[in-house]
């Protein structure tokens, strides 16, 4: 006669299995985020690639941003996009060819932009964003300091031949910025402004870069409050020391401050004019203290 499983070994594999889950299910997490973080780091390096192939084809420049909120002003050349809100990837479009690459699986934000949408098939806001500099319009990345030439505004690019040190200056990178998207250190949490702690950003706080000679790497990030940035927060790279210059083509370059008006990064304390390679540091010496919660009116450090 066949006996069957008596109440206690039922409760034993049941408990066996919850054990197992337990244990099993964090690694799970961990090796999708891992395969995320992997593809993300795929997708900023193709782009890096992207850009350089766009630059030996225009005069070794970089590609230029316009901003400008009127659609009627847009001169509707696939090549230059001027006097429209144009976003960095549009004149990079016809070397990388495949929207998707400016994805990515931790963000979702729908770009609804009649220009990005309509004409490219963006679905999504970008991922990524172009190194306009470490603070503000200022310049001091792959773009001049912002102008008014009479249309909207103007970023101009940059020779490559100008960057002082290609294999440490970022070109991409992790942002939150909204469209002309950028990784400055105060516009990376543009859209993405209720973490209170480190482990909240994406992938745990590691953001991906791509850099001017091609090759990309992830790396930690720190971020707090700061204010008077987009959202009262900062984001950069956690390592000062090694990667604060690396907004910069020339870290020498002194980078000066917007006219006043109208830029939220006008507000107290306003960025002296300094060396770019320096603001980094001015915000980690300004961010020494952590946070306690989310005062808009301090200066600190999340933790992790």
């Amino acid at each position: 006669m066949r006996k069957a499983f008596t109440l206690i070994e039922l409760l034993v594999v049941i408990a066996i299995i919850a054990i197992l889950a337990a244990i099993l299910f964090p690694v799970f997490a961990q090796a999708k985020l891992s395969a995320k973080k992997t593809k993300s780091l795929s997708n900023v390096k193709q782009i890096a690639t992207s850009a350089v192939m766009y630059a030996t084809d225009n005069d070794d420049f970089t590609q230029s941003i316009w901003g400008n909120p009127d659609p009627s002003q847009c001169n509707q050349s696939l090549k230059l996009w001027q006097g429209c809100s144009n976003e960095w990837w549009i004149p990079l479009f016809p070397y990388f060819k495949t929207i998707d690459l400016i994805y990515s699986d931790e963000r979702k934000d729908p770009d609804t932009s009649w220009v990005r949408n309509g004409i490219f098939g963006a679905k999504y806001l970008s991922a990524y964003g172009y190194n306009w500099g470490p603070w503000g319009w200022r310049g001091g990345g792959m773009l001049g300091p912002q102008t008014y030439p009479g249309v909207g505004n103007y970023n101009s690019g940059k020779p490559m031949t100008s960057i002082v040190n290609s294999a440490s200056t970022f070109m991409f990178g992790d942002t939150y910025d909204t469209p002309r998207a950028t990784i400055g250190i105060g516009f990376s949490t543009d859209s993405f402004g209720t973490f209170t702690r480190n482990s909240q950003l994406r992938y745990g706080g590691s953001f991906n870069y791509a850099f001017t000679d091609g090759h990309a790497k992830a790396m930690k990030v720190r971020s707090g409050i700061f204010k008077g940035v987009w959202n009262n927060r900062f984001i950069m790279p956690s390592n000062v020391a090694a990667f604060g210059a690396s907004y910069c083509a020339d870290p020498d370059e002194i980078l000066v401050p917007e006219p006043t008006g109208g830029s939220k990064l006008n507000s107290d304390p306003q960025a002296p004019a300094m060396a770019c390679g320096l603001y980094a540091k001015w915000v980690s010496d300004l961010t020494v203290s952590a946070c306690n919660g989310s005062d808009p009116n301090q200066h600190c450090t999340f933790g992790e």
